[in-house]
């Protein structure tokens, strides 16, 4: 038998009344649906210059044995980069693929049904608390699984913001401004391949000169940048979240059976 003081349930009943108002409240699903939303076509944007950029690079790559001696190295050092960012983009389409899929769950769980259930779980375990302690275990379980069901996917969007927040904002920003001006430089490649000064017109002229080892160096960089930001986004942060609910959850029906 459960045996709680006066203060405890009063506690316990006022968390409860939290999360019920918590899962009515419109604001926090209309700003994680917005956010995920956001997400989807942030990485459509991205996809769409990779794309582009693999594109125009293969076109010089195609056409770089008429153009000359200068061409060759260029075709050399694009050539791995080029490789990088083919394999960057069947990652962006697996991402896209999986936001799309966060987006339906997320739906699923914002739902008027999951709300009901959420809501009718939540408060009879408010009743048991002050009725039936011995059926409060039981129920708290249950209570947990819909409130795992119900929030971690918010969860998830919301340390997904926090990770953009501290550090994918500024940096993959910063990729991919470099990403969209080397599809300029390279499209203009053919032609100006004798007087090109391609670390100037990326980064401005204001800056040391670039070798075409240097730039290829740093157009690798930013694609590593954007990758190592939507494997956080798109994978490591969900099923992380995903795993640590699931324990926390999976934990608390140990313990409650064990008490049982």
């Amino acid at each position: 038998m459960m045996q709680l003081n006066h203060s405890t349930r009063i506690l316990i009943t006022l968390a409860i009344l939290l999360v019920i108002m918590t899962n009515w409240l419109p604001q926090i699903d209309l700003i994680a649906q917005r956010f995920l939303s956001d997400s989807i076509s942030s990485n459509a944007i991205i996809f769409g210059v990779v794309r582009t950029l693999n594109g125009v690079i293969s076109v010089i790559q195609s056409t770089d044995i008429g153009i000359g001696v200068a061409s060759v190295s260029v075709g050399e050092i694009l050539d791995p980069v080029n490789d990088l960012i083919e394999r960057f983009s069947a990652l962006l389409l697996a991402t896209l693929t999986a936001l799309g899929i966060a987006q339906v769950l997320l739906l699923f769980t914002l739902s008027l049904p999951v709300k009901i259930v959420f809501t009718a779980m939540a408060f009879a375990c408010g009743l048991s608390l002050w009725l039936k302690p011995d059926y409060l275990p039981r129920l708290l379980k249950w209570t947990l699984l819909i409130i795992f069901i119900r929030f971690i996917f918010v969860l998830q969007v919301g340390v997904v913001w926090l990770f953009d927040w501290l550090y994918f904002d500024a940096t993959g920003k910063a990729a991919l401004s470099v990403l969209e001006a080397t599809i300029g430089v390279v499209e203009n490649l053919k032609e100006s391949i004798t007087s090109i000064n391609l670390g100037e017109l990326i980064f401005g002229s204001d800056i040391p000169v670039l070798k075409n080892e240097e730039l290829g160096a740093q157009i690798s960089s930013s694609v590593v940048t954007l990758i190592v930001g939507m494997l956080f986004k798109s994978i490591i942060i969900p099923v992380g979240t995903l795993w640590l609910g699931y324990k926390a959850v999976a934990s608390a029906f140990i313990r409650n059976h064990h008490h049982a």
